[in-house]
């Protein structure tokens, strides 16, 4: 007696070809979630602001987190071209996962060609791990209304008395901490800096003057303290980025002025110079010049207290930009050429009227640079700036 196979039905068929038509599909909807997400962060990172309100700050937050993950887009960027070649017979799929690849590799080549022009860069950098900071000591500088403002100093190895930095954080001047530029600090007192990294009160304060005398509080106390941490008290800069840097220049353009005086009783003095990272210096036009004009103007209403339109002298008299005049320290000026919250402009015309004062004036304009650049150690722009840093302090502060 012989065996016949019985034959397979055709229900049998599709039912044991279910396993393999699903996983195809998911693989497909997967390339098209792929495609579809990379080609929205393109149109946010290479498409010009438009006014769409809060829709308009999400955009710019958008572009500003490409930089942070260009290793999350070379993986999209192999899933794409898979998809292209795995899927010629769907057309569409082939076409749009081969857009959005070349997108994605334009997303990540795009700002490393730029900054190449004008600097050293190098991709092993780019993904190199920040310094590992640690504070020499912490201090408190003041105690004010309840607050205990504190100092992180990183000292650097040396017998000689360094040279300090005071570097003040930024937040948008409601946020931020002492700690949070740590790697950055770490770096500056490789490079032979004392460097002192201040709290500061945050808004909302009882006024916006609080945050500038808090900067100026720290200095003075730097000053008083240098021996102590074998740092010049005769030779002291400031630093910041964002609000801080903003804050930095206010405290370095004021000294003296009764109207913004030291919360603490302190002596003031001019600093050697002073360095302003992606900071606004006209907080009047501010809110217009951004592509973010919803957070500017909720950061800057925070800050000061009121609205333009309601106290337009508090904003003439908290911009860096209205002390503008000859005698003023060095000063460094640092502004993302793709900053979408606070736009060239700011920095530019600071610069102009500084220079047209004949006070020395370094810029560096960083192309394809978002605000906040710093943040992440390997970036573009972070590597051109450190050079750029050193220069500026070898100039103005030794």
């Amino acid at each position: 007696m012989t065996d016949t196979a019985t034959p397979e039905t055709p229900r049998a068929a599709r039912k044991a070809g279910r396993p393999a038509r699903i996983l195809r599909g998911l693989l497909r909807a997967s390339a098209w979630t792929v495609a579809v997400l990379v080609l929205l962060m393109a149109i946010a990172f290479f498409g010009a602001p438009l006014p769409l309100g809060p829709l308009e700050d999400t955009a710019s937050v958008i572009a500003m987190l490409v930089p942070w993950t260009t290793g999350l887009l070379l993986a999209f960027t192999a899933i794409l071209a898979a998809a292209a070649v795995l899927a010629r017979r769907r057309r569409r799929l082939a076409t749009v996962a081969g857009i959005a690849g070349l997108a994605a590799l334009g997303m990540i080549a795009t700002p490393w060609a730029a900054t190449a022009r004008e600097t050293d860069v190098n991709w092993s950098a780019y993904f190199a791990a920040a310094p590992a900071p640690q504070p020499d000591a912490t201090d408190t500088y003041a105690s004010i209304d309840g607050h205990d403002l504190k100092v992180d100093v990183y000292l650097p190895e040396t017998a000689e008395p360094a040279p300090a930095v005071v570097y003040v954080h930024g937040g948008g001047w409601s946020g931020g901490s002492r700690s949070e530029s740590a790697p950055w600090q770490q770096w500056l007192s490789d490079q032979g800096y004392a460097v002192f990294s201040i709290d500061y009160r945050l808004a909302p304060t009882p006024r916006w003057e609080d945050a500038v005398g808090d900067v100026k509080c720290a200095l003075g106390w730097v000053r008083a303290n240098a021996s102590e941490y074998g740092a010049d008290a005769g030779n002291v800069s400031i630093a910041g980025d964002s609000a801080g840097g903003h804050l930095s220049m206010m405290a370095a353009y004021t000294v003296g002025d009764p109207a913004l005086a030291p919360s603490c009783a302190v002596d003031e003095a001019p600093v050697a110079s002073v360095m302003s990272w992606f900071a606004p210096t006209d907080l009047a036009s501010l809110e217009t010049d951004s592509d973010m004009p919803d957070s500017a103007r909720g950061y800057l209403t925070e800050f000061l207290g009121a609205g333009l339109a309601e106290e337009p002298s508090r904003y003439e008299a908290a911009s860096p930009l209205t002390y503008a005049r000859p005698g003023l320290p060095p000063t460094m000026i640092v502004q993302g050429g793709a900053d979408r919250l606070v736009p060239l402009e700011q920095g530019e015309a600071l610069a102009a009227s500084l220079e047209r004062a004949g006070v020395p004036v370094a810029t560096l304009d960083l192309p394809w640079a978002h605000h906040g650049f710093t943040g992440q150690w390997g970036s573009w722009a972070s590597q051109a700036l450190r050079p750029a840093v050193v220069d500026f302090l070898a100039e103005h502060a030794h």
